[in-house]
């Protein structure tokens, strides 16, 4: 079924004063400089996804990024994928304890649209993602696809997303950090109708009409933490959680191969969120990022009350950030990490976090939201049209504001760079040469395969 996008309540502007209050509540008049910004649309604590922006300024672009994160972590409907459950309250948002899949969590995973068969439809598995309550270790909420080989072994790229080298994150715990791709219903609607996840088709359809995603396409990467047993009564009050299967094993054959065996389903706790949409007024994207508060401080620090889940204060004299090496690492060492005060938020946004927070405190004091901030996000402020931009990597980045934008779970070890720095270069799959036709700044069109139906087809010809 189609995503619905639904408009959320506009400000009027009429006050020197605006809060960011939802309609029919009273608070404390905030100056609306100082958070949300004069004149942008009024941030409401209700699952209703921004369609864009109504000035493009960076405070407008923070309230849509808070709102579209409201919307895609509200609990998601039972009866239709990638759509929130508008009968549950604020009250459910973040529940602690609660395994309900966020409305993101019903999206489409790449994995699954990518493949050597064409996809399945969308929402096809909604009901087994649904179950909450499942003993039987059968969880359709998976990190990898376990009957893709027929000796239960895979290949697997789910670790290599903390950028640089062999990227893999391993917390303090010593258990490794999961990442997960999916898009909304429009983005996929587009890649099916269009065969582009055949590589074969993906390739004449680039060539002919170039890939340009439509307004509304949203995609979507979460970083999961394992939430151990014992620490299970402490952090369920303070992460939003899931369970899923993961693999029992991991072992690093190479560089840039890694293979599991078996699974068990585990309890996951969300660190990080990057949330990236297409709008008629940022044809570059809306590019957000969230974190957890508890990763990472922004320096060496010897002693701490936060319990960090990517830091040690006792060895504040190691070096942070520093890739592991495949050759002389261990996957399960953990790896130390700061934030880089560059890519920490800034003054915008931690006005509207500290604004956020206190509203979850007001409205739903047990929500687990309330230990997510807002990073930064990044828009075009000299946005290119689809048809002005470039046919060919790398892309215009029209503008890219501000220069850095990272997320210390996703680009731990080149937290200096942004998005745009990388998605310009986002192309096709199977790459013949140069230049490469572009994909729309979406690296996951280079996962497209081609399609055994189509070799079967030419056997029986």
């Amino acid at each position: 079924m189609k995503t619905k996008n639904i408009g959320f309540t506009a400000i009027v502007a009429i006050l020197i004063f605006v809060g960011c209050q939802q309609k029919n509540k009273k608070y404390t008049a905030i100056p609306a400089s100082d958070i949300c910004g004069a004149g942008c649309d009024t941030l409401v604590f209700l699952p209703n996804n921004p369609v864009d922006v109504k000035i493009m300024n960076q405070q407008c672009a923070n309230t849509f990024a808070w709102q579209s994160f409201i919307a895609l972590t509200w609990p998601s409907s039972p009866v239709e994928a990638g759509q929130p459950d508008y009968s549950k309250s604020i009250e459910n948002w973040g529940k602690p304890g609660d395994l309900t899949p966020m409305t993101f969590g019903t999206y489409k995973k790449a994995e699954d649209i990518f493949t050597k068969f064409t996809p399945k439809a969308w929402g096809n598995n909604l009901g087994k993602l649904m179950d909450t309550v499942s003993n039987d270790n059968k969880s359709a909420r998976s990190f990898i696809d376990f009957n893709k080989f027929d000796d239960d072994k895979e290949t697997i790229d789910e670790l290599f997303q903390a950028s640089g080298g062999t990227p893999w994150l391993t917390d303090q715990n010593g258990n490794l950090i999961w990442y997960e791709i999916k898009t909304n219903y429009t983005e996929f609607d587009y890649i099916l109708t269009n065969k582009l996840y055949d590589s074969v088709a993906q390739q004449k359809f680039a060539r002919k009409n170039g890939i340009w995603l439509p307004n509304g396409a949203i995609e979507i990467k979460a970083s999961w933490r394992i939430i151990p047993e014992k620490d299970y009564s402490r952090l369920k009050n303070r992460y939003k959680m899931i369970s899923a299967l993961v693999p029992e094993s991991v072992v690093i054959r190479n560089d840039s191969i890694i293979v599991s065996k078996d699974a068990e389903e585990k309890v996951l706790g969300l660190v990080g969120l990057h949330i990236i949409q297409k709008t008629a007024t940022m044809p570059q994207f809306h590019w957000a990022t969230f974190e957890h508060v508890d990763l990472a401080p922004e320096t060496n620090i010897s002693e701490s009350n936060t319990d960090w889940l990517l830091y040690n204060p006792e060895k504040y004299q190691d070096a942070a950030n520093v890739s592991p090496n495949v050759k002389t690492d261990k996957i399960h060492t953990p790896v130390q990490v700061i934030k880089n005060p560059e890519a920490a938020p800034r003054e915008d946004a931690i006005a509207l976090n500290t604004y956020v927070r206190n509203q979850i405190k007001t409205k739903s004091p047990k929500s687990v939201f309330q230990y997510y901030k807002l990073v930064d996000s990044q828009w075009p402020s000299s946005a290119v049209s689809d048809a002005d931009n470039n046919t060919f990597t790398p892309l215009k980045n029209g503008g890219k504001t501000p220069l850095v934008l990272t997320n210390v779970s996703m680009e731990t070890y080149v937290q200096g760079i942004s998005c745009l720095d990388c998605h310009v270069g986002a192309g096709i799959a199977n790459k013949k040469g140069t230049p490469e036709h572009a994909s729309d700044y979406s690296f996951i069109f280079q996962m497209a395969q081609k399609q055994v139906e189509l070799e079967l087809e030419k056997v029986g010809e």
